[in-house]
């Protein structure tokens, strides 16, 4: 059977020298040098976080990362404090015991920048190498959709549904398999193929599958025969030819296997002999990696992205007499759930109730809360209200959380940010005043988020460069607070930046001279960034963003480990090409449970922007011990 390697376990130094440090001096200073550049600091923090959707798998291989400066970045802040996980330590990989800035940037680069670098073993110190790679996948042990063994040659005599005792069994073809002691004979004629659909429909473009094959080879062929049996994945009920997405086939005239993509030969190989085992490891990245006895034969791609139902298939063709005809001796099959950024699935439109009337127009959604409860913050007409969804609706108080009331407030409030620290809410917002300009503010409840109570002091306030902010973003974990804002620059350019705390009293200090500035930059008024989405998911930071270009609104992703080399995944969220979310969408926020993200967002169908969900398997706990 093959099995998806294991990666070492190992843990972080927490750097208690730098946390003391960074309480005592105001965030001043930390391991290396923290940054000194404060904005305006005072406010409160919490637990939240914004993120996109869109179905299927695939799309652009990982870009170089976008860094400012080098190394300069890892020096200028305690990015051994930001870290996204601190219980993670990839010292090891990197040859060295300490964190040293110039090896982590180089190690760093070197993952990130070649689209398949991420799978290389040293890699597996970046969390953020398991995004969109395949490569960080949980082990499904309960409801699976495949038999974990079908042992052909071991059922002569007996039903295929016996056999595959408790699978779903749909045979095809003009004539009934058959099983024998040489295995199954999928017995197609000349003119049409015969098999089955085994098990259940497999989401190929979030599900990691490895199959270990062993054909057995026709008899007394010489290369005239007409005689095959292969194993593979289909997106649609087999007529006279079963239409093959990806898998193996047995050819016993030309004595080879060869792989099949899309209904064809991509490859073929040398067939071995009856002992040979072929493995298959379909990753929802979409590559296909084909093993001969554990020798790697290649890696190819293939369409994940259109394979979210797709059924497990034997089939072939068998004119020999069934003693000396091409089987399927034995399959073995292993699946895992995997962290795929664009395979959302349950995309879906929310009523939003107020008094038991549906409103709109809505706008900048916020999601928090756990597995079972989730509250949402949004804005309606002037105010931010507050509710609770329920089967598909947003139960919102009829008085809203927060209107628009102080002279800093003049030309209103929204962008509401929804966190729990743990012990209370708090509700972030950007607040423009009568010329305009936005700063970050705060308000804070106790355990219920119906009754926030301003902050007297600002979060964030426009200075220098900046002529304006708005968009926040926070999360909380382990003391540490961090933010994620636009900054509106007086030079009419925008940009993302981000900042933390471990002190809500004494201010939040920013993470300068990284890569998100460079890399969220927009200074064409034909395109806009906003609605930054920042949460920690898998011992990764997921940041998503909203993209204008023209009319149209795309999300995109970018991850990291420690909020200063980053690593565009690219967009994530796609029109659906129907319904509420026809164009795309925008205004996403994003919740990390327990084994999957859920996400809000304003979808967009070319009239409106209409409130909808959406959600995506996706395992928490993989980056350090999986890889």
């Amino acid at each position: 059977m093959t099995h998806l390697r294991p990666h070492r376990q190992t843990s972080w130094p927490f750097c208690i020298l730098v946390w003391a440090a960074l309480t005592a001096a105001g965030l001043a200073g930390g391991c290396g040098s923290a940054s000194d550049a404060t904005e305006d600091l005072a406010g409160a923090g919490g637990v939240g976080g914004r993120g996109g959707f869109q179905d299927g798998a695939g799309g652009p291989g990982p870009e170089a990362p976008a860094q400012d400066g080098g190394t300069v970045g890892l020096e200028d802040n305690p990015y051994e404090l930001l870290l996204a996980d601190p219980q993670r330590n990839p010292g090891d990989y990197f040859g060295a015991d300490t964190l040293d800035p110039e090896d982590y940037a180089e190690a760093a680069a070197t993952c990130y920048a070649p689209a398949d670098a991420c799978s290389a073993s040293d890699c597996g110190a970046f969390a953020s190498c398991c995004v969109d790679t395949g490569s960080c996948c949980q082990p499904l042990t309960e409801d699976l959709a495949l038999p974990e063994l079908l042992a052909f040659a071991d059922c002569a005599g007996l039903t295929l549904e016996a056999c595959a005792e408790g699978a779903n069994i749909a045979t095809f073809g003009p004539r009934e398999p058959l099983l024998t002691g040489r295995g199954l004979i999928p017995n197609g004629t000349a003119t049409s193929e015969g098999g089955a659909l085994i098990g259940e429909a497999v989401n190929l473009s979030t599900d990691r599958v490895a199959l270990d094959v062993q054909f057995t080879l026709p008899l007394g062929c010489n290369g005239t025969c007409l005689e095959s049996a292969g194993v593979a994945f289909t997106g649609s009920m087999p007529d006279v030819f079963l239409d093959a997405a990806v898998g193996l086939l047995l050819s016993g005239s030309r004595e080879t296997v060869s792989l099949i993509v899309g209904g064809e030969a991509t490859d073929s190989f040398d067939a071995g002999n009856n002992d040979t085992v072929w493995s298959l490891l379909l990753s929802p990245s979409g590559s296909a990696e084909v093993q001969r006895d554990g020798i790697l034969q290649g890696v190819y791609a293939f369409d994940s992205a259109s394979l979210t139902g797709a059924r497990l298939a034997v089939f072939g063709r068998n004119l020999s007499v069934a003693d000396t005809s091409a089987a399927l001796a034995r399959i073995e099959i292993g699946i895992q759930r995997c962290d795929n950024p664009r395979a959302w699935t349950d995309r879906q439109p929310i009523t939003v109730l107020v008094q038991d009337e549906p409103v709109s127009p809505l706008r900048a959604p916020s999601i928090a809360g756990d597995d079972t409860t989730t509250w949402l913050a949004l804005e309606i007409g002037d105010g931010i209200f507050v509710g609770e969804r329920r089967a598909g609706q947003l139960v919102v108080d009829a008085v809203p959380v927060l209107m628009p009331s102080e002279p800093y407030e003049a030309l209103g409030i929204g962008d509401p940010e929804l966190v729990w620290d743990g012990a209370a809410w708090s509700l972030f917002y950007t607040a423009r005043d009568d010329n305009g300009a936005g700063s970050i503010r705060a308000a804070v409840a106790g355990p219920s988020p119906a009754s926030f109570v301003r902050s007297e002091a600002p979060v964030l306030t426009p200075s220098a460069d900046v002529a304006s902010f708005d968009a926040p973003s926070v999360l909380y974990r382990d003391g540490l607070w961090v933010m994620v804002v636009r900054a509106m620059l007086a030079s009419g350019a925008t940009e993302l930046r981000a900042y933390y705390t471990s002190d809500l009293q004494g201010g939040w200090a920013r993470v300068v001279n990284g890569g998100l500035e460079p890399l969220s930059r927009v200074e064409e008024p034909t395109s806009e960034i906003t609605s930054p989405s920042l949460i920690i998911h898998n011992s990764a930071y997921h940041l998503y963003y909203a993209r204008r270009t023209g009319t149209r609104w795309a999300v995109e992703l970018a991850v990291s480990d420690e909020l200063l080399l980053w690593r565009p995944i690219g967009p994530v969220i796609g029109a659906s090409g129907e319904g509420f979310d026809s164009l795309g969408g925008n205004g996403p926020d994003a919740l990390s449970q327990t084994d999957r993200v859920d996400v809000v967002y304003m979808g967009q169908n070319g009239i409106s922007f209409e409130l909808g969900y959406a959600s995506r398997p996706a395992p928490s706990d993989t980056a350090s011990s999986i890889f």
